[in-house]
């Protein structure tokens, strides 16, 4: 059909060229001279024609596409198949515990760790002002059921294969046991279509699948590395515990190979099965004060698997974000927090004798600071030189790193954390809900058994806070609401 069109197409340009042709010759004077401009006009107006013909063409062709359109309407947009979450932003678990998980992949040795009395290496982080401590050791055989805790010399191995990508995974897991009903009895499963999409590693075009894979296959091990035992204090009514079951995430990874025709296996497929350990029954139980989650975002996740080792300054301030800054987080950041957030304290201290160590790091603090926003976090100074924040390369002043260090910086939560916080409040209004009475709420934390100074530091508030929302004389914000009902364990339904 089309060689058909083409065909009738020219045999009526053909045909329009002679009667234009015999008219011009008929009107002008039959001399060389006419007879040149005349074929010059027949060309002119060839063309002209050609381009209406052209122009009516794609016309008839666009119409054609919006009565299609009209009787087809397109379907809305969907998430690839392979997606991991359907949405930018997931629920996660962002608790004490995995904090710290994400502490030695990203920090590693920059950590205070130390030999035991059982010769083993650990690390122990302090809960509630040394009331309670968690000791985070490392293993080199996270498949078995029961893994061995390394001695220094060995854990040292370890740990420096650690790479800041699996904080990307750590997260990734965090996300997929939130979802789960029962996080200490059910399971969680990733094909390797899901984590070459959400990781953004299916854009490396450099790569071969095997190579991708084999990078997966290494990371996805690393979190399952980290190993704790919990000894959490007791708090209010609800008594101390101890988890000793080491293992925070129990995973099995399953590996696909084929042999090409060189007779080289090659890594073409894998699937990873994820459990989490006991201290989901603690942590994970909705029931408890101590649950914790919080929302991580598809850009800081493949933010943290893009920038890899080249700045790890800028993962462990993303870690660090992420588990730290919450909506109701008001405090401003010091300078020299961040720094040693992202190049630990002693290395700062270093600095301080060392020009030349003072100026690369403050050439990095500049860099990394333009990772954390392009993952979406906003940075604002608060007090501080506006050349730090300045978009133009200027020269230190005498005294900057005085500056960095005595700064001050305020950190707000990525744009689509804080649409979803906006859309959940509003969800929330769209019900016809009534505002929770003051007896209420002092009813619920009652039952708790909690204080007043308990359920505020839950809540991340002052004890006046609470005395105002009991007796009524102030109302729970929809900012707050959310939080309050889950710390509560209130179902709106029911008031």
């Amino acid at each position: 059909m089309k060689q058909l069109a083409k065909t009738l197409h020219k045999k009526i340009l053909h045909l329009i060229q002679q009667v234009i042709g015999i008219t011009i010759y008929r009107n002008q004077n039959p001399s060389e001279t006419n007879v040149a401009e005349g074929e010059e006009i027949v060309e002119d107006q060839t063309a002209q024609l050609e381009k209406q013909i052209t122009f009516q063409t794609s016309s008839k062709k666009d119409e054609q596409k919006v009565l299609l359109n009209n009787q087809y309407p397109t379907k809305p947009r969907q998430f690839k198949k392979a997606s991991l979450f359907p949405d930018q932003t997931s629920l996660a678990a962002l608790s004490l515990v995995l904090h710290g998980v994400a502490e030695v992949l990203s920090q590693k040795m920059n950590l205070s760790w130390k030999t035991e009395v059982s010769s083993t290496f650990s690390y122990e982080k302090e809960v509630e002002s040394g009331k309670g401590k968690i000791f985070y050791y490392v293993t080199d055989n996270p498949e078995t059921s029961q893994p061995e805790t390394l001695a220094e010399e060995a854990a040292l191995v370890v740990i420096d294969q650690f790479d800041p990508r699996a904080c990307a995974i750590h997260l990734i897991y965090c996300a997929l046991v939130a979802s789960l009903d029962k996080p200490w009895s059910g399971n969680f499963i990733i094909d390797d279509r899901q984590l070459l999409e959400y990781t953004g590693l299916v854009k490396r075009r450099d790569l071969c699948k095997h190579e991708k894979l084999s990078i997966l296959y290494h990371l996805l091990r690393q979190p399952a590395q980290v190993l704790a035992c919990i000894a959490w204090p007791k708090q209010g009514k609800v008594g101390a515990f101890t988890v000793a079951d080491l293992k925070i995430w129990d995973v099995s990874i399953i590996r696909d190979f084929e042999t090409d025709k060189a007779g080289n296996s090659k890594l073409v497929g894998l699937k990873v099965i994820g459990q989490a350990g006991v201290w989901t029954k603690y942590f994970l139980n909705k029931s408890k004060y101590h649950y914790h989650a919080g929302i991580i975002t598809k850009k800081t996740v493949q933010k943290l698997f893009s920038i890899g080792k080249q700045n790890a300054g800028a993962a462990r301030i993303l870690v660090w974000l992420t588990f730290q800054i919450q909506p109701e987080f008001q405090d401003c950041v010091m300078g020299k927090t961040l720094m040693e957030i992202a190049y630990s304290a002693d290395k700062v201290s270093t600095a301080e004798q060392d020009r030349q160590l003072r100026r690369q790091m403050a050439d990095d603090f500049e860099t990394d600071l333009k990772v954390v926003k392009e993952a979406g976090w906003q940075a604002e100074l608060e007090t501080g030189p506006a050349w730090l924040t300045s978009s133009k390369s200027t020269k230190r002043p005498i005294g900057y790193w005085s500056e960095i260090l005595n700064s001050k910086w305020r950190f707000h939560l990525p744009v689509e954390v804080q649409e979803r916080l906006t859309m959940d409040s509003n969800q929330l209004s769209a019900n016809n809900i009534q505002p929770l009475s003051g007896n209420v709420i002092r009813e619920a934390r009652k039952a708790k058994g909690w204080s007043r100074a308990f359920f505020a530091t839950a809540m991340g508030k002052s004890v006046s806070w609470v005395d105002a929302v009991e007796t009524g004389t102030r109302k729970v914000s929809q900012k707050d609401l959310p939080k309050l009902l889950n710390t509560l364990e209130l179902h709106l339904n029911r008031y």
